[in-house]
């Protein structure tokens, strides 16, 4: 319809609105051809196949590009049929008058729904968007589609003095950081949405800062999932805004994983996970299973935490065999049965009692589960012949001062000792706190803030690394492709963070503030803290791997190995009442163990302050 009245309407123009019979005739004659053209041009280049709604300039070239073809046509075609006394002249206006009237079409819906949206009440949120970049632009888009509107958007916030005073899509950049705070009380701003990419963190600190400092309008902080995130993410969740988080805080830069070699390593095996219900377990699971293994074994002795992430994992296991194997990596029998009849080929190895002040408490058990099943569950790997076995270990291995940091230091002894003599590559790779982790320190903040505090550090000065359970579980991936058999691989933590600031951050995450709103009270570190973990000892040997994010180490004790005599004697140990005797044992094999004076008689911990510091390792 718009090519016939266009091409009419040419006619029309060129004479004046008075059209004489022989151009009738001749528009007569030509129309079905002009028309004909124009439709089965405009359907063999797409440009019927945009969704209006969403029209953009990507539709916009669509239609130039099939509006200049069709011309070409269509001038050759009239020129060749060479009617008498043709009016060129209306071939040029036909083409100016379709375009107008296909993008009016097109387009007028868009310009509808940003008209319909500048319309609606103005009791709607008002937000500010900082970063007027590709992020910032998207979230404006996308706010300018929705029929029903959510926010009021003011304005861009911008670092950029460039940009300042000019627009996106009608939305005005009004200034950078500094003026965010005047920017908020003039505008009555309620949110303000971060919508950068890279080094997000120390902006967020600043702008919360920034912001805190200035007396006015209180301000929730959001964000957006950044590129990357989107597209190594598949939770759904992920999509729209979403309160600003504790790891957006980190001074981390994005880690780089080699898809393709972790995609090599697990896709069509057999993969058996050890505390697969577990913080780093579950996620280890949930990525695993995005590379397509024949067969995914979840061993978990908590039957509720099986429950829930097999139930998870079966609405996407892509033709993945799940088996939940509920059951405890110290029962052989479980072991041989499981390795017999599945026959699993990568082994992830997450199970661990982790939690530093209970294992203080009950050193046997922690010897027992983290040391002797750790020893037990890799024997069985090398006879079964798995082709990699990688075990989670943990930053308080180094040093350690705990009894749960010295099994940890002991299983990566029985790993060393196992690797030169068998088939099965054994790694392990130890890093230091993740966020979030089931008893972390991370959760009890969180649930002493919603309580209205006090939030009860150790000490003002203590730090530790920490990092997420998806980046730990990336890392961990890409470390079990690349090893050779006998490495402790060492993730790059960035920098150290204190607990005092994790603290802090989350009281004003939480829209309240420190030390007014929810005091910090220190309380002194509990037996087997240290003031700061380390990821290397002065004496060991660092390894570059060539990934910018995992080293290797070889520690000061390579050459002593925990064999199966040792074994047997911390089996025996760990049957007695009275520890003593099995931490003079664990000194004699590892020398560098400092242990705490929580052993010998000691009030009742109930008795004790409850000091929170990051005391739990990485996995369950």
């Amino acid at each position: 319809m718009a090519f016939t009245v266009s091409y009419a309407l040419a006619f029309f123009l060129r004479f004046d609105l008075h059209i004489p019979l022989n151009q009738l005739a001749n528009f007569l004659v030509t129309v079905w051809l002009v028309v004909g053209i124009r439709l089965l041009t405009f359907l063999y280049l797409g440009a019927y196949e945009g969704v209006w709604r969403y029209a953009s300039i990507a539709d916009l070239s669509t239609l130039l590009k099939a509006m200049a073809a069709s011309q070409v046509v269509i001038t050759a075609a009239v020129l060749f049929l060479q009617h008498a006394n043709f009016p060129r002249s209306t071939l040029l206006i036909d083409a100016a008058l379709a375009l107008i009237f296909v993008g009016l079409t097109r387009f007028g819906i868009r310009m509808t729904r940003q008209w319909r949206q500048q319309g609606h009440p103005q009791d709607l949120p008002r937000l500010i968007i900082f970063g007027a970049g590709d992020l910032g632009e998207t979230i404006v888009r996308d706010m300018q589609r929705r029929k029903r509107p959510t926010h009021k958007i003011v304005g861009f916030a911008d670092d950029d003095h460039a940009k300042w005073r000019m627009r996106i899509h009608n939305v005005p950049i009004l200034g950078g950081r500094k003026e965010l705070p005047k920017l908020i009380e003039k505008h009555g701003v309620d949110e303000v949405v971060v919508a950068v990419n890279h080094s997000r963190g120390p902006l967020i600190q600043d702008l919360i800062e920034l912001c805190r400092k200035e007396p006015g309008r209180k301000v929730e902080f959001k964000t957006v999932p950044t590129i990357e995130e989107t597209l190594r993410s598949d939770h759904t969740h992920q999509k729209g805004f979403r309160r600003i988080e504790l790891s957006d805080l980190l001074r981390r830069k994005p880690v780089a994983t080699d898809l393709g070699a972790v995609k090599n390593l697990i896709a069509g095996k057999t993969v058996l996970v050890t505390g697969a219900g577990g913080s780093i377990g579950s996620e280890l699971s949930r990525q695993i299973l995005r590379f397509k293994p024949s067969k995914l074994i979840l061993l978990e002795k908590h039957n509720t935490a099986l429950f829930y992430i097999d139930r998870e994992l079966c609405a996407v296991k892509n033709g993945t065999c799940l088996v939940p194997a509920a059951g405890d990596i110290t029962d052989p029998d479980l072991l041989d049965n499981l390795f017999d009849a599945h026959k699993p080929q990568l082994v992830f190895h997450a199970a661990a009692h982790k939690h530093v002040s209970l294992m203080e408490a009950n050193p046997q058990e922690a010897v027992k589960n983290n040391t002797i099943g750790t020893h037990l569950l890799a024997e069985k790997a090398a006879r079964y012949h798995a082709e990699r076995f990688l075990f989670i270990s943990t930053d308080k291995a180094v040093r350690p001062t705990s009894v749960m940091g010295v099994s940890k230091r002991m299983a990566e002894m029985v790993i060393r000792a196992l690797a030169p003599a068998a088939e099965t590559k054994f790694l392990s790779v130890r890093f230091g706190n993740v966020l979030g982790s089931s008893g972390s320190a991370v959760n009890i903040f969180k649930e002493q803030i919603a309580h209205g505090g006090p939030v009860t550090v150790t000490h003002p000065e203590v730090t530790r690394y920490f990092m997420t359970t998806q980046e730990a579980v990336e890392l961990i991936l890409q470390a079990c492709s690349m090893g050779s058999g006998g490495e402790i691989f060492v993730l790059n933590m960035g920098e150290p963070v204190k607990v005092a600031d994790v603290a802090r951050n989350l009281i004003l995450l939480s829209g309240l503030e420190p030390d007014k709103d929810i005091n910090i009270v220190y309380t002194g570190l509990r037996p087997g803290e240290k003031m700061y973990e380390e990821l290397f000892r002065s004496n060991d040997v660092r390894q570059d791997t060539g990934h910018p994010d995992i080293f290797a180490a070889l520690p000061e004790e390579a050459d002593l190995a925990i064999l199966r005599n040792h074994i047997e004697s911390l089996r025996a140990l760990c049957s007695q009442a009275d520890p003593a005797p099995l931490l003079r044992k664990i000194q004699q094999l590892v020398p560098a163990y400092t242990p705490s004076a929580v052993h010998a008689a000691q009030p009742c911990p109930c008795d004790q302050p409850s000091a929170i510091a990051p005391v739990s390792d990485l996995a369950s």
